[in-house]
């Protein structure tokens, strides 16, 4: 498990993890091709979706590992989840590309790209991902979602905001973790949202949306 000690401490967080709020991608999950004539895949096709599949898999590990190690408050039960989490992250990349090379319209894959990406720090190439995606499925709300999350890490504030705003009038169930994500940023760039009306914006969001029952159509 890219050599990931097992401790049974951390395995015993299994459970507590999967109670607690998820930090998992909430992104396309396994690939579910689009409805189509009843013809069987062509073989590149097939070959897309199964490295797709890969990838996938690599991004729940990575997200497992991610959620261990927030969960641990031992340095290196913490430090081994962490570089698990960073392993399987990168391994996904290679999968995703190569889900790309052999399928050039899987807007599924870019968005994983740019997630992975993203959580390996590398914002730039988690952008032009979803700019990608985005280019394919104009609409799609994930890749909007993501996008948004990764305009908060360079701190590229007034697009994030028109992510939410484009996101909300698209799929308000997303809307709201994007708004959650807003949320966290806040808290922990105090100085930076408050110098800007940052931190009032995502109040003043918080509090006009709080009655609103999200949509369920992705």
């Amino acid at each position: 498990m890219s050599g990931m000690r097992i401790f049974k401490p951390l395995a015993a967080l299994l459970w507590i993890t999967s109670a607690a709020a998820p930090v998992y991608a909430d992104g396309p999950g396994a690939y579910r091709p689009p409805p189509r004539a009843a013809l069987p895949p062509t073989l590149s096709e097939q070959s897309a979706i199964d490295a797709y599949t890969l990838g996938y898999a690599a991004i729940q590990r990575a997200d497992h590992s991610r959620a261990l190690a927030e969960a641990s408050s031992a340095a290196a039960e913490k430090a081994d989840a962490e570089r698990a989490a960073r392993d399987f992250y990168k391994e996904s990349l290679g999968h995703f590309e190569e889900a790309i090379r052999l399928d050039g319209s899987m807007h599924e894959a870019y968005t994983y790209l740019g997630y992975a990406n993203r959580r390996l720090g590398n914002h730039a190439k988690a952008l032009a991902a979803y700019e990608q995606a985005l280019r394919i499925f104009p609409d799609y709300p994930h890749a909007i979602e993501y996008q948004g999350q990764a305009f908060l890490g360079m701190k590229r504030l007034d697009e994030a905001r028109f992510n939410y705003l484009r996101l909300y009038a698209l799929n308000k169930g997303q809307a709201a973790k994007l708004l959650g994500a807003m949320r966290e940023w806040v808290d922990a760039n105090r100085n930076d949202a408050e110098s800007n009306g940052f931190a009032e914006w995502v109040a003043r969001r918080s509090e006009l949306t709080r009655g609103d029952v999200p949509s369920s159509g992705w």
